[in-house]
Parts: C-alpha cells; structure tokens; sequence
C-alpha cells in the first residue's frame, strides 16, 4: 500500500505542476484584479491559511476512509492524488488574481508538505 501512495502523489504533483504552469501561462494575458502589496499580502495569507488548514482535516479524513473495509482501494488512492494536486488549485487562483508567479510557487509548494503528509501518516 506504501508504495501505490507514493505513485498516486506523485500522480497528484504531476497533476499539480500542470495546473500551476497552466494558470501561470494564462495569468500573462488576464488583468490584474488584486494590485498592491497589501492586497496581495492578504490574499496570498488568505489562501495559505486555508491550504494549512485543510492538511489535518484531509489526513485526518484519509486516514478514516481508509480504515473502513469497504471503501475501494483505488478510491482511497485517486482521493490522496487529487488532496496533494489541490494545493495547486489555491496556487492558481492567487497567480490568476495577483499575476505574482513567485509566491504562487511557495503556494504550491504546499503539494510536497501534502504529499509527505499522506506518505508518513498511515
């Protein structure tokens, strides 16, 4: 089992840097709604706060699902992939509203605390 979680948050990372390098591309083209560095401090705090938040819930979550003997492995596995990629969506949506590429990469770096966070927790 240790091993088909590491594939599907790798699945989930390659899924998570198409994502980002997607909405980095289109940020290039769209305006800018959130301008300033107190509007982006704020947005950018807002999104981290809320990607932190959502680590033990998920884990916590995962774990439970997990325990149940009737819940399909792959489910289980297709739902860590798609928690891990999903850091990246918060990532998006800050470059798409700031046009700030740099932070929206420490953004989506939350995809690798994600991951660790699936792999060492069983």
């Amino acid at each position: 089992m240790r091993r088909d979680i590491v594939v599907f948050g790798i699945v989930g990372l390659l899924f998570a840097a198409a994502i980002y390098l997607a909405a980095s591309a289109v940020s290039t083209r769209l305006p800018l709604f959130v301008q300033g560095t107190v509007g982006v401090a704020i947005t950018f705090g807002f999104l981290l706060i809320l990607s932190l938040v959502e680590i033990p819930v998920m884990v916590f979550g995962l774990r439970q699902v997990a325990r149940s003997a009737s819940t399909p492995r792959r489910l289980i596995l297709a739902t860590f992939a798609f928690y891990v990629m999903f850091a990246s969506v918060y990532a998006s949506i800050f470059v798409l509203l700031t046009g700030q590429i740099l932070w929206g990469v420490a953004l989506s770096a939350l995809c690798l605390v994600r991951f660790a966070s699936g792999v060492m927790v069983r």
